[in-house]
């Protein structure tokens, strides 16, 4: 290359490079430039978004990311206190109340939840106000704060009283209670419950829960006071209510602890019929936990009426539920129990094995009372077989337990076991030591009967030392037995007076007590005649529900084979119609008459062929009719819960399920303002907008008035956010002869735990309302806050 070309060539590349580095600059400089506007125009529109969109927001936030919904909704509040507004205050102080309560902080909580309720009531919205305080003291009874919850429930109640709102009463009405409950003062719970009880009164669902629940606590608040009647009545009352709701589930589950009251009254027949009930019934629903101790209430009373092969069973079969689960404190429970069945049979090795599985579970995993139990019962066990060491060993470990824990009445027995393994080693002095013991902690525990035995232990060992003493005891051990009416010991107290009066030289009065000693040994073997006849009533009637349920089930198996049978029945005619047709077509006649009579046949067909399309034609416009409703072309209510039931058959496999809740916001102001015919137009618009905007997969009905659901299939909740946030601003768009409406939606998921169409709908609904409440025209998505208030909303 000459000269000049090499210099026309070095200047090109250098033009070039040169042209290159100006475009890479004025490049780079436009994408700052549009990096910056696009921030700027960013900050805009944050600055310019809505407080009840940012209060929106916030909202959503708080399941997601906690930290950032309470930073949100603290600049927010900042700024509503600077502008005085009192509404958004209230909101925002009760959602960083809903805020900090997730998130732990239970002093914020509290703080912004009573600045919530100050703010209510400075608008004079009462319900808000106490919605509120009803957080506020619900979070105190969960601190265990009972002093500040009695406080506030003295300023809190009479506000609910002027309201009068029957939810909301027995709402506070119910916290005072378990507070109450929680302090053992088991009384003054059983007066709040009692109070609760008459506002409760409504048929709907919810408040019939509430109503069940109510006798549940009365029954278990009756249960700690040993008042077993009223235990068994309330139990009684609970399983009336569930049954009217029809829920298995809470209807096993309190025929279980029913069956349990009917035990400790004795009423072992009804007790047996209650459990078996509950048994069935958890056969027929998934409900392991319940069914588990259903199988040990009822393997309680089998042994309690002695057929202990059958209670083994029940108990066993429990038992290998909790050892699958690992469920520490039911293998205990279980073990424990069929340990004292083999005790029972006096078959001490066995029982000891299942006291010894309790023993022999980690430590800290079971109940120190269960394990105390055990520990007991092997002391029992072994000062019987005469192994008084480890008789020693176990009852001394019990006796500690007992006595951390402070269970006077299970401290005065084991101190009292403890008392006859040192009379049995010969001890006098340390059996008197620990009989005294046991007595005075059986006056503390108020029990009779534990005072009863300590007693005659006592006496038992001082006749021969102090028999004086020991005849004083055993009186007022035959004063206590006499009132409690516990014949047994009475005989004790007759024989051992008897004995003692005769040591004493007092011969008229050993004869006095022998004759009062042989009299009610009599009543005692009549009494256990009725008992024994009352027990083989209950193994009778046991007998007799297992031939009843083994009746059914042959019934059942019956009547499927009779279906069965039908059906081969309808198939063999079937057949044999068809097998005479091809014989009839083989055997044809030439005959003129045949062939007229078959013409006619083929025109009688013909007319019924034709009868038949246009029938089926009018069916399937009826079907569509039926289906539709006349207004709107939008499936109607009947449909949506076919649908709906259709598809949570297959519930377990439903991974993505959501429902949109949509109402027209003010549609009573349009038909007031413009007539019904021109609302009448508005909710046919509405519902075309809602159809034309909606997948092939969806399906949209109209659920009553002006409010229609969307069911969406295969759809997050994320999804379904987005989709009716597109169809809320295509509806703000929207005229309908020139009238503008916005609509509400409320949005939920088959994540939300929903088990029925019902239960997602309600959902969707408490959601809608919530939009509604935050001032219409948005979208909201349900949340577990808004349950307790869900029977309470206002448009």
């Amino acid at each position: 290359m000459d000269l000049p070309s090499q210099i026309h060539s070095f200047i090109v590349k250098r033009i070039y490079n040169f042209t290159f580095l100006v475009k890479a600059l004025l490049f780079a400089l436009f994408v700052s430039l549009n990096s910056a506007y696009a921030q700027e125009t960013t900050s805009y529109n944050l600055t310019n978004e809505s407080n009840a969109g940012l209060l929106k927001r916030a909202e959503l936030l708080i399941d997601t990311d906690v930290i950032t919904s309470i930073e949100l909704s603290k600049s927010l509040l900042s700024q509503a206190q600077s502008a005085d507004d009192t509404l958004l205050s209230a909101k925002l102080h009760n959602l960083l109340g809903r805020a900090n309560k997730k998130n732990n902080n239970i002093n914020a909580s509290l703080e912004h939840f009573l600045q919530s309720s100050v703010y209510y009531s400075k608008l004079n919205d009462s319900r808000n106000q106490i919605k509120a305080s009803i957080n506020y003291i619900n979070i105190l009874l969960e601190e265990k704060r009972y002093d500040e919850l009695t406080t506030r429930i003295e300023t809190l109640l009479p506000t609910t009283l002027v309201y009068g709102d029957d939810f909301f009463i027995a709402q506070v009405l119910l916290t005072e209670g378990d507070s109450f409950y929680e302090q053992k003062k088991y009384n003054n719970a059983n007066a709040q419950y009692t109070s609760a009880l008459k506002y409760l009164v409504d048929e709907d669902e919810l408040i019939q829960r509430q109503l069940g629940e109510t006798y549940k606590k009365l029954a278990q608040s009756y249960k700690r006071l040993k008042n077993r009647e009223q235990t068994a009545h309330f139990y009684t009352k609970a399983l009336e209510v569930y049954s009217n709701l029809g829920d298995l589930k809470l209807m096993a589950r309190t025929l279980n602890t029913l069956a349990e009251a009917n035990r400790y009254l004795d009423n072992l027949v009804l007790a047996l019929d209650y459990s078996t009930r509950a048994l069935e019934i958890h056969k027929d629903i998934d409900d392991p936990v319940g069914f588990a101790k259903a199988l040990l209430g009822a393997g309680i009373i089998y042994r309690h009426i002695n057929l202990y092969e059958k209670s083994l069973e029940h108990i066993n079969e429990a038992y290998l539920y909790y050892k699958k689960v690992n469920n520490m404190l039911g293998i205990a429970k279980t073990s424990n129990q069929m340990g004292l069945v083999y005790t029972r049979l006096r078959q001490f090795d066995q029982a000891e094995f299942f006291y010894q599985i309790t023993i022999d579970l980690p430590k800290g995993m079971v109940e120190e009372k269960t394990l105390a139990s055990a520990l007991r019962e092997m002391a029992v066990i072994n000062l019987e077989s005469g192994d008084l060491a480890s008789a020693m060993q176990y009852a001394k470990k019990a006796y500690i337990t007992y006595k951390n824990k402070n269970l006077t009445s299970y401290i005065s027995t084991t101190a009292r076991i403890i008392g006859n393994i040192y009379r049995a080693q010969g001890n006098n002095n340390k059996a008197i030591e620990y009989y005294k013991e046991s007595l005075s902690f059986a006056r503390e525990a108020g029990g009779k009967l534990y005072e009863i035995k300590s007693l005659t232990a006592l006496a038992g060992i001082l006749i021969g030392i102090d028999t004086n003493e020991a005849i004083s005891l055993l009186k007022r051990s035959l004063a206590l037995s006499t009132e409690i009416d516990d014949k047994l010991h009475m005989l004790y107290a007759y024989r051992e007076i008897r004995i003692a009066e005769k040591l004493r030289g007092r011969i008229e009065e050993s004869l006095r007590y022998a004759e009062e000693e042989i009299a009610l040994t009599d009543i005692i073997q009549n009494e256990r005649n009725e008992d024994k006849l009352a027990l083989e009533k209950a193994h009778l009637h046991s007998h007799k529900m297992e031939i009843e349920l083994e009746t059914l089930r042959e019934k059942e198996k019956r009547h499927k084979l009779e279906l069965e049978k039908k059906n081969n029945q309808i198939e063999i005619a079937a057949q044999a119609r068809v097998i005479s047709e091809l014989e009839l077509s083989k055997n044809k006649y030439a005959s003129i008459a045949l062939a007229f009579l078959l013409a006619a046949c083929l025109a009688i067909v013909l007319l019924v062929y034709r009868s038949f399309i246009a029938s089926k034609k009018r069916n399937e416009e009826l079907d569509y009719l039926a289906a539709r409703d006349p207004l709107t072309n939008c499936y109607n209510r009947r449909i949506l819960f076919e649908v709906m039931n259709r598809d949570f058959m297959d519930l377990p496999q439903i991974e993505e399920y959501c429902i949109l809740m949509v109402d027209i916001d003010h549609f009573k102001s349009v038909n007031d303002t413009y007539g019904h015919s021109i609302g009448d137009t508005v909710l046919c618009g509405v519902a075309e907008l809602l159809q034309a905007n909606i997948r092939k997969s969806d399906s949209v009905a109209r659920f009553g008035g002006e409010e229609f659901c969307i069911i969406l299939p295969n759809t997050t909740q994320e999804q379904a956010i987005r989709i009716a946030e597109a169809i809320r601003i295509k509806v703000e768009k929207a005229t309908f002869e020139d009238i503008p409406v916005t609509c509400s939606f409320g949005v939920t998921s088959i994540k939300f735990k929903a088990r029925t169409p019902s239960e997602l709908i309600e959902q969707a609904d408490l959601a809608l309302y919530e939009a509604k409440s935050l001032g219409r025209n948005q979208v909201a998505l349900w949340d577990a806050s808004l349950e307790e208030f869900k029977l309470y909303r206002s448009e």
